[in-house]
């Protein structure tokens, strides 16, 4: 029998959707995108923390950046601003 600890975290969810196994893009993901496109880059990571449970701010980082590069590889042309500048002003 496995304990959930203080310091277990929820798995990342899928980042790549479901697509590319014949399915089509979990809805979850429709909110996150949209605010991904617009370049709403602190919505996004409040939206994927969520929208799939509790992931650290790291996870959700890292969610979001590989988010951004599937959207940016498959929708380039969906988003609303400048995809060179696109990181500019966010630290994490």
């Amino acid at each position: 029998m496995a304990s959930e600890g203080l310091n277990d975290q929820a798995a990342a969810p899928a980042l790549i959707p479901s697509e590319h196994q014949g399915e089509t893009v979990p809805e979850p993901w429709d909110h996150v995108d949209a605010l991904i496109l617009t370049g709403r880059t602190i919505q996004a990571a409040q939206a994927i923390r969520k929208e799939f449970g509790p992931l650290s701010m790291r996870d959700t980082i890292e969610a979001l950046g590989e988010r951004f590069e599937y959207l940016r590889d498959t929708r380039p042309d969906e988003f609303a601003v400048n995809l060179d500048g696109y990181w500019d002003g966010f630290y994490s």
